[in-house]
């Protein structure tokens, strides 16, 4: 893996600068299958935390690749007000919700997305943070005991394990998100992981599979990269995996860290709001997202800020920045600390008790022959999800007379579906009689809801 994100670290500049061959896709209504990518346009620095590219297509489709890279302060000379968030009353027009409020690290759209990622963590999907603090459930502010780290540039920063895994922090004894990728705030070095060690395994840092900071995705450290539709179409997730892109993309991201944690999403897609395009990303979608009792990840020219409330009467979206633990305001289509507002990255999941992988097994045959000391055996063994999400490199474990004889990994059992196989071994001893035991270790699998019914033996006739 850390031979391959080189390659593309080593790419990258070359492949901007030239004609992109991207696999067509479909985006909602849009039929990418009927169109071939013409060029690349230049990189357009809008301003210094914010660049957008476009890519367009033979029929006129224009996709944007828009890369945020946030201070870990705010702009100079920029007044945030710090509000107090009201309580919800629905009869008024406002409704908020009680989102963790985190300040910055490692990049400022994986820290809004920990915060929503925090949120749920609190509300009904407890699998988000597992660490050993406050019992497993995540904190509203950076926990005391996480500490802070000063990085090679002197720059003090808080530690967060949702946001970034560092070597120490939540009792980690090796190396994690910080330790492989970061450098300083802007730095476009190469990580510090490549040619020199091998690169942590992802699974509980959201800013991991967001590609944060990661130079590999041509992300300098501090930045996160999102792809929309020039246009006021809904970007799907499936569009970007099918086109090419999803892997550079921090909304497809979201998903993979949702997944990773054992959950399904829903609605995954990226939207520029009705401010930059009729038609687009509304206000009053805005609010029926946090009626819904989601916080939303929103875009703005050069930031990342997490939307965790509204008033309807003045259009007025509360937010957490990232610069502080406090609530803030922004107009809906407005600018906050001099950056306008530019689009939405939607990740939903459904509900944890509905999204978790249920695995059984049973014996399908089993059967004999041979004679005078050497026999042999063969058996099938069926295993079944009747969960609603895929469990990946599942394992069963094969005994007989109390031995281990073989080990078979399954690579996906999708959600709904079974899979069979077929052992045969000899044995010396005659089997007439004795017992063959399945034993699924769900421990590679995303998750399993109810381990209890993973063993299954069967009678050698």
């Amino acid at each position: 893996m850390a031979m391959k994100r080189l390659v593309i670290s080593l790419c990258l500049s070359v492949v901007l600068s030239v004609i992109v061959v991207i696999p067509s896709f479909t985006a909602y209504a849009e039929d990418f299958t009927v169109k071939t990518p013409v060029t690349r346009g230049h990189l357009k620095q809008i301003n210094e935390y914010f660049s957008t590219q476009d890519i367009t297509y033979s029929d006129g489709t224009i996709l944007e690749r828009n890369t945020i890279k946030g201070p870990p302060k705010p702009p100079s000379g920029q007044l945030r007000e710090t509000v107090s968030l009201p309580e919800p009353m629905p009869e008024m027009g406002i409704n908020t919700l009680t989102v963790p409020a985190f300040t910055w690290v490692f990049g400022c759209s994986a820290v809004s997305a920990s915060m929503i990622a925090g949120y749920y963590d609190r509300n009904g999907f407890p699998n988000i943070y597992t660490g050993p603090t406050d019992n497993g459930m995540i904190p509203l502010t950076e926990d005391s005991s996480w500490g802070t780290w000063t990085d090679s540039a002197g720059d003090l920063y808080p530690n967060n394990p949702l946001v970034a895994s560092h070597q120490g922090l939540d009792g980690r004894g090796t190396f994690g998100s910080i330790d492989d990728y970061w450098v300083s705030y802007l730095s476009n070095r190469s990580d510090p992981y490549i040619g020199n060690w091998e690169e942590h395994t992802w699974g509980d840092a959201i800013g991991d599979f967001m590609k944060t900071s990661q130079s590999a995705y041509g992300n300098v450290d501090g930045s996160t990269s999102f792809y929309l539709n020039n246009s006021a179409t809904p970007l799907s997730c499936d569009a970007m995996k099918s086109s090419g892109i999803a892997d550079e993309d921090g909304t497809y991201g979201r998903r993979l860290f949702y997944e990773a944690r054992g959950y399904k999403v829903t609605d995954c897609y990226t939207q520029l709001t009705d401010n930059k395009r009729h038609g687009g990303f509304s206000f009053a979608q805005y609010k029926a997202e946090i009626d819904a009792g989601r916080p939303v990840l929103l875009n703005l020219q050069g930031h990342t800020v997490a939307g965790v409330g509204y008033d309807d009467s003045s259009r007025t979206v509360y937010i957490h920045d990232t610069w502080d633990n406090s609530d803030h305001t922004m107009p809906w289509g407005g600018k906050y600390a001099g950056m306008a507002l530019w689009g939405v990255s939607i990740v939903n999941i459904q509900d944890s008790a509905l999204t978790l992988p249920d695995l059984s097994g049973y014996w399908s045959s089993v059967s004999k022959t041979g004679q005078k000391g050497i026999y042999t055996v063969s058996a099938t063994f069926t295993t079944t999800n009747t969960g609603t999400v895929d469990a990946d490199n599942v394992m069963v474990n094969f005994y007989f007379s109390g031995e281990l004889i073989k080990t078979y990994t399954y690579g996906t059992i999708t959600a709904g579906s079974s899979q069979a196989t077929t052992i045969q071994f000899t044995t010396k001893v005659n089997p007439k009689g004795k017992t063959l035991i399945a034993a699924i270790d769900p421990s590679n699998a995303i998750k399993e809801s109810d381990e209890s019914n993973n063993t299954a033996s069967v009678t050698i006739p």
